[in-house]
């Protein structure tokens, strides 16, 4: 029985391939539902998006617009998976002001009911494209595991430039979670 990268054994590839579920996945999470994946785009003059095809087959018709939880990009849901999010930001309670004012925040920049028009372009609402993408035009979209993200190129190559130089510390911590078994 060979390994096949980190962990993953030839009957968990097997077993995998035969229910479309990455090797190594999480039970219970295809992964034909996540998205990956990353693409640069240009909004046009109207603040239409092209969406790739495959992340509009995931997120389906409609779906929602939304802020990521930092706010540093636009996160477009699958409706089942905004609804989800919605519970747990429920949970949170509605009595404690530094939470109510989050979720005025973020409920003020989300839009549900969200379509593609017939050349797969996605309007992003003003509102939250000012705020998040500022005057930015060109993006990157990227799969997020449930959701798609939309950045601007600046933000992307930053946080690329960020995540290079932690990169060694962050394969320390995962070597060490390793093994530890997590």
């Amino acid at each position: 029985m060979g390994k096949r990268g980190i962990g993953v054994t030839d009957d968990q590839l097997g077993q995998a391939t035969q229910n479309n579920t990455p090797a190594g996945a999480p039970p219970g999470r295809k992964g034909s539902e996540r998205f990956i994946g990353s693409y640069n785009h240009s909004l046009d003059s109207k603040g239409r998006l092209v969406i790739p095809q495959g992340f509009r087959e995931k997120l389906g018709s409609p779906f929602c617009i939304a802020p990521s939880y930092d706010f540093q990009s636009i996160a477009l849901y699958p409706t089942a998976m905004w609804e989800k999010r919605n519970e747990a930001y429920e949970k949170l309670g509605t009595l404690n002001p530094a939470v109510n004012r989050y979720l005025e925040q973020f409920y003020a920049l989300s839009y549900d009911g969200q379509t593609f028009d017939a050349q797969g372009r996605v309007l992003i609402p003003m509102n939250i494209r000012s705020r998040i993408l500022k005057d930015d035009r060109d993006v990157e979209i990227t799969g997020a595991n449930d959701h798609v993200r939309v950045v601007s190129e600046k933000v992307s190559s930053d946080s690329w430039t960020s995540f290079t130089s932690e990169l060694p510390a962050l394969l320390e911590m995962i070597a060490g979670l390793e093994k530890q078994g997590v």
